[in-house]
C-alpha cells in the first residue's frame, strides 16, 4: 500500500462533521422527526418506521399507524398490541371484523372467532362432512341430482368430490 493509499483510506474512514445531517436507525441516538427507511425517531415516518409515533408500512412504535403495526396502541389493517383498531387484530382491546382480544369493542363476530379452530376438542363425524353451501359431493350420482335441482345438466369434478353443473361457471 504507498502512502497515497493509506491517506485517502485514512480519509474514507474519518467521521463526517455533525454539521452534515446523519440517519437515525438502530444503535444510533434517535431524532425528534426521523423519514426514511427503517427510521428512527420519537417520530418516525417511513418504511419500516421505529419509535413513540410511527407513521408507515410497517410501524413499531408506542403509537403506530399503517398496514401491518406493532405496538402499544395501532390502527392498522393487521395490528398486535394492547389497543388495537384494524381489519385483523390480535390484543388485549380490540375492535375490527376480525378481532381477537380478551376485550373486543367491537366489529367482531366473538362467538365466531375462533370458528375454524379444534382448540384439543375431539372431532365428530360432522367435522369431516362436506358444507353443503360448497355444493360438493362424494359421488357423481349426488352432484348431477343437485344440478336438476339448479337448473342445469351434469357434473364435473373438483378434485376427490364432484360438484353440479357441467362446468364450476354453471352454478
Amino acid at each position: 500500500m504507498t502512502k497515497t493509499d493509506r491517506s485517502s483510506a485514512a480519509k474514507a474512514e474519518a467521521p463526517l462533521p455533525e454539521s452534515i445531517p446523519q440517519p437515525a436507525h438502530c444503535g444510533s441516538k434517535p431524532k425528534k422527526l426521523a423519514i426514511g427507511i427503517a427510521p428512527l425517531g420519537t417520530v418516525s415516518i417511513g418504511i419500516v418506521p421505529m419509535g413513540v409515533v410511527c407513521i408507515g408500512v410497517v410501524p413499531m412504535g408506542v403509537v403506530s399507524i399503517g398496514v401491518v403495526a406493532m405496538g402499544v396502541i395501532n390502527a392498522s389493517v393487521v395490528g398486535m398490541g394492547v389497543l388495537c383498531v384494524g381489519l385483523s387484530t390480535m390484543g388485549v382491546w380490540t375492535a375490527g371484523p376480525l378481532s381477537m382480544g380478551l376485550f373486543n369493542l367491537g366489529g367482531a363476530d366473538t362467538e365466531n372467532v375462533h370458528q375454524l379452530h379444534n382448540h384439543g376438542k375431539a372431532r365428530s363425524a360432522s367435522d369431516t362432512e362436506i358444507d353443503p353451501q360448497l355444493m360438493a359431493y362424494p359421488t357423481r350420482a349426488e352432484a348431477e341430482a343437485k344440478a336438476a335441482e339448479l337448473g342445469c345438466k351434469g357434473a364435473h369434478s373438483m378434485g376427490s368430490h364432484w360438484m353440479p353443473c357441467d362446468d364450476h361457471a354453471s352454478h
